[in-house]
């Protein structure tokens, strides 16, 4: 893989790091709802169900009213996967070469919690600023972020070697096959 040709393969890459990265995140998430309640960010409604909301109020009422709540919770669902997608997509755009993941990973958290945190989930009123809230629930999802950096930037340093690994050996096993039919 030509790192800096291969865009695609890298936002692939990435991608599928940030999908490992998630559900990562997601079983801490539930566990931490499970074991320690007190760590839960306040949420006034889940971001992909406002989201969803937000987006229904689009089509025409007889549109809407043919949409299945089950499809609703899945699209809600996938919003949230969608969403640390991207950040290992960007990821990778941003470092082709990838790098520590204790490092690189931590940051990455960081700026994905910053983003939401800081960011948007305030700004639409889905939680308040973290400076309102108790310590527990302000810092456990740092916490939970910089985890979630880790193991996406270790999945794709992980893929990246992989794929350029499967594609060298593809090449050089290939080679006796081109120089028979010549």
């Amino acid at each position: 893989m030509t790192i800096r040709s291969d865009w695609r393969k890298r936002i692939i890459l990435g991608a599928a790091g940030g999908f490992i990265g998630t559900l990562a995140i997601q079983a801490l998430l539930t566990a931490s709802q499970r074991w320690l309640p007190n760590t839960v960010p306040p949420l006034r409604q889940n971001p992909g169900e406002f989201m969803v909301k937000t987006g229904e109020e689009a089509p025409p009422d007889s549109m809407r009213r043919r949409i299945p709540q089950v499809v609703e919770t899945g699209a809600a669902q996938t919003l949230a996967v969608g969403y640390g997608l991207t950040f290992g997509g960007l990821y990778a755009l941003l470092r082709p070469k990838g790098g520590p993941p204790f490092v690189e990973g931590v940051i990455l958290g960081i700026v994905n919690w910053a983003a939401g945190y800081l960011g948007w989930l305030p700004a639409l009123g889905l939680m308040p600023p973290v400076w309102r809230q108790k310590t527990p629930q302000a810092i456990a999802p740092i916490a939970e972020h910089a985890l979630y950096g880790i193991v996406t930037v270790a999945m794709y340093d992980w893929l990246r070697e992989w794929v350029q690994d499967y594609t060298w050996r593809s090449r050089k096993t290939r080679r006796p096959w081109r120089v028979i039919s010549v």
